[in-house]
């Protein structure tokens, strides 16, 4: 396919010009192995110039006249900047493009050429003139983040303010932090309202305390044989690592998570497990973590939580959003105005009372569960059911919830409640569940 392929040896010892056409042709036709038109003709150009320099004996015949091929004296650059390269190229091309009636090489050839170069050799900053450097510098530096395309699953936005830019921090790679008080529904917003309902992924949750072992993180040997851990099933299947109550892992074992969350934006990025195996980052991989508070501090109210070293919480800077007690998303839950207004006015009277405790919305998912087994038992007609009073009812879950404070404080919130009128002889059970109970 050329012919130049054959002379190899006689090209590497010719002058430096002929060499670099050479070299174009080699690199033009991916080392003779792919059929380039340009490379073709310059094929033909570097084998008239062979016949043209060896000394050929006199022939009886009148030879056709070869076309010549004008030599091109460059003065390179210093240091061999890319730069120099390429203005090289293009003097070593002109002088061939000027000659009259030259059939070899015109414009758009030289452009095929230098565009053929410029696929593998990019011109970096450092190759630009000093005075367009100092150009580009003055300039003010516009950036843009194109999302991936992604199919996200169609659902009803949830009434928390920053709740597209929780999604947005998850699709672009960002670690979230959801700070908030017990029972504000931290875990609720992770699990179900941005990990299934918004990217429609599945999740693993590590529940984090001072016993959280590396095991669980990033796996390792037990009684049973190797166990895997958690996040490097997240990690390698694209599911969504939930770090629940982050702030009572003990700092010393934290630090596991650091390689992953600070990869989490780069794509292909590779973290190791338990027993040095690498694996590589799914895509859809995300994390979100829960706290009741930011831990960069002690906490006197809530005493398990630990300092957390300041490495770990820059995995998550600029995504910590701060989750507070939210009604509209309880409604949206609970489905039970009536019961939903009991329970937060418990809530106020402790928060009034300023004693040390709350009612979560885990607490109002189990009174409206109960309340639903209540209501299914009082109106059954199948004969030796069970009776409403005798299984788990709103009533005694309410009791049960109480039975955690004094008597003193118990007497104290139900007077304010206005427990006997609700509960004393199951008042609220006739009540609409559609309107507030107070």
């Amino acid at each position: 396919m050329y012919q130049i392929a054959k002379h190899q040896e006689y090209f590497k010892q010719a002058d430096a010009d002929t060499r670099k056409r050479f070299d174009i042709v080699k690199k033009l036709s991916q080392n003779f192995t792919l059929d380039n038109k340009v490379a073709k003709d310059m094929d033909k150009m570097l084998m008239d110039y062979k016949a043209l320099d060896e000394p050929q004996a006199e022939e009886a015949t009148v030879q056709k006249p070869k076309q010549v091929i004008k030599k091109t004296t460059v003065q390179k650059k210093p240091n061999g900047t890319l730069q120099s390269e390429f203005e090289e190229l293009f003097e070593l091309l002109k002088g061939n493009i000027q000659q009259p009636g030259s059939p070899l090489l015109n414009t758009q050839h030289v452009k095929e050429i230098l565009h053929e170069t410029l696929k593998e050799d990019k011109i970096r900053y450092s190759d630009l003139d000093s005075d367009v450097q100092k150009r580009f510098s003055s300039l003010p530096m516009v950036m843009s983040y194109e999302l991936p395309e992604r199919s996200l699953p169609t659902f009803t936005k949830p009434p928390i303010e920053e709740f597209q830019q929780m999604v947005d921090d998850l699709l672009m790679g960002n670690n979230v932090f959801l700070v908030g008080g017990a029972g504000t529904g931290k875990s609720f917003t992770a699990e179900n309202l941005l990990s299934k309902n918004a990217l429609g992924r599945q999740y693993v949750t590590i529940n984090c305390s001072q016993w959280t072992s590396p095991t669980e993180i990033i796996g390792g040997q037990t009684m049973d044989g190797y166990v895997e851990g958690k996040m490097i099933e997240a990690w390698k299947n694209g599911w969504v690592l939930i770090l629940d109550e982050l702030p009572k892992i003990d700092p010393n074992t934290a630090g596991l998570f650091n390689d992953a969350l600070s990869k989490t934006k780069l794509s292909e990025s590779i973290i190791f497990n338990g027993r040095k195996e690498s694996f590589s980052k799914h895509p859809d991989f995300a994390c979100i973590a829960t706290g009741n508070i930011y831990p960069n501090k002690e906490s006197m109210s809530y005493g398990a939580n630990n300092k957390q070293d300041l490495s770990l919480l820059d995995r998550f800077s600029g995504s910590v959003y701060f989750v507070e007690k939210n009604p509209a998303i309880e409604k949206q839950i609970i489905q039970n105005e009536m019961l939903w207004s009991i329970c937060d006015k418990v809530r106020s009277v402790i928060d009034e009372l300023k004693y040390e405790a709350q009612l979560s919305l885990r607490f109002m998912q189990t009174a409206r569960d109960a309340y639903t087994l209540e209501m299914q038992r009082l109106k059954s007609t199948k004969p030796n059911s069970i009776k409403a009073n005798e299984g788990k009812t709103f009533k005694s879950a309410l009791d049960c919830y109480l039975s955690t404070f004094t008597e003193l404080q118990q007497k104290n919130i139900k007077d304010k409640v206005g427990y006997s009128a609700l509960f004393s002889r199951y008042q609220y059970r006739e009540h609409d569940i559609t309107h507030n109970a107070f």
